[in-house]
């Protein structure tokens, strides 16, 4: 069994835990963001994926603002962004949090001069990271030992899910993220069947759509078909693909969309994606039949911010299974390493 099947169907047992470890730790998390006015979110990336759908949850949860970075833009160019980071809080974002380029960013603004106070979420015990924190979230039992991040990204995207919920007592996220703690298994076991549907389909590049939240969790979609079955693959917002983008689908194209809203607006662009020939699945949190494509809901009403966990275990398990046909090996991708050393 490759390691990053296993990974994959582990994710809900992780999850469990990472809610339980939260609660636990709830009152340092809690007096960690009461009072503070800005947030800036940093990883590399899958983690600096994770980030942006981390900083759009925080600003549109709470509407404080925060933004994300790439650790390598803050480290190439700290001085730039020091009117920016002077006060915030930063939320760095690590499967080892031993990342060279966020450790070095981190240090490049310190050197700034600035005030800054720093929380780190990270799928490891001990690291330089945590030293370097005021606050650090440590779930190891998420770690990835596979070098392509599929366990470990969603398990922060629920970190993130999880507190800003809790924060602002949104009670029907929270309600669908303790739904997909007990019934998210069953789910996993319909993705995965449709992901080896989805694989044996005549594709060779992928296209992630999604909006609001989910957007920085579309990127780390489409970068998942890059790593796992090193096909290319890209993400945009949903009726942006419109812009110009659309000319290149086509019949060796698979889309992958996450409805928002469901409506006529975005059943007409589906209708249109399948009319190119592309293959097109339509993802919602109760399904859409009505939609000419391929569909899977989740079978019970979510919030979008919950909606982003089955879904990216969705593009998860179809570059897992399309690597099956591609040879690629998902646990170790050539040129590519666990964390990158500068």
């Amino acid at each position: 069994m490759d390691i990053t099947y296993r990974e994959i169907q582990d994710t809900f047992e992780a999850l469990g835990k990472t809610k339980e470890y939260l609660d636990k730790k709830w009152e340092d998390i809690a007096g960690f963001i009461a009072g503070k006015k800005r947030f800036i979110f940093v990883g590399c990336g899958s983690s600096y994926s994770i980030a942006k759908s981390l900083a759009a949850i925080c600003n549109m949860q709470s509407g404080v603002p925060a933004s994300a970075l790439a650790a390598g833009d803050i480290l190439l160019h700290a001085p730039r962004y020091v009117k920016m980071a002077d006060g915030a809080a930063i939320v760095f974002v690590s499967r080892s949090g031993r990342t060279s380029e966020l450790l070095m960013a981190l240090e490049a603004l310190r050197s700034q001069g600035i005030s800054l106070s720093v929380f780190s979420l990270i799928a490891a015990d001990g690291s330089p990271l945590e030293e370097k924190s005021d606050l650090a979230v440590c779930t190891p039992w998420a770690f990835d030992e596979s070098v392509c991040q599929t366990r470990s990204v969603t398990n922060f995207y629920f970190i993130g899910a999880y507190i800003w919920a809790r924060h602002v007592m949104d009670k029907a996220t929270l309600d669908g993220l303790a739904h997909l703690l007990k019934f998210g298994p069953g789910y996993l076991e319909r993705a995965e069947a449709l992901a080896k549907r989805l694989a044996a389909l005549p594709w060779s590049g992928a296209v992630v759509l999604a909006d609001a939240e989910l957007e920085g969790l579309a990127e780390e979609g489409a970068l998942v078909f890059k790593e796992v079955c090193q096909l290319p693959a890209n993400y945009y917002h949903v009726l942006d693909a419109r812009h110009g983008p659309i000319v290149i689908f086509g019949e060796q194209t698979l889309i992958l969309v996450a409805l928002g809203a469901a409506d006529s607006l975005e059943r007409d662009l589906l209708e249109d994606l399948a009319k190119k020939g592309s293959h097109v699945v339509a993802f919602s949190d109760v399904g859409d039949e009505e939609a000419a494509v391929y569909n899977i809901g989740y079978g019970h009403p979510l919030t979008h911010v919950a909606k982003g966990i089955p879904f990216i275990l969705l593009c998860q398990l179809t570059a897992y299974e399309k690597s099956k046909l591609t040879g690629a090996n998902p646990d170790k991708p050539t040129g590519l390493d666990s964390w990158i050393a500068l």
